[in-house]
């Protein structure tokens, strides 16, 4: 019940921004996570990353290309 409701909130914010818009927020937002998980891998094998800078930036990648793919999957 509840995440159903959660969603229909997203869902209705996310409706609110411009179709057009919202295809190049998720475009932007989606390459912007793949090229900061794509630094963030070698990043931590060679050049040791620390373990703060590696979660932050991991954590941001996944973050950033969520929403960049929820931006670009929704209907509305």
């Amino acid at each position: 019940m509840f995440r159903r409701e959660a969603r229909k909130i997203v869902s209705n914010i996310i409706g609110l921004i411009p179709e057009p818009v919202r295809k190049i927020v998720g475009l932007i937002l989606l390459i912007v996570g793949v090229v900061t998980l794509l630094r963030v891998y070698p990043g931590m094998l060679f050049f040791e990353l620390t373990d703060q800078m590696f979660f932050v930036a991991f954590f941001f990648g996944i973050f950033s290309s969520f929403l960049g793919i929820l931006f670009l999957r929704h209907k509305g």
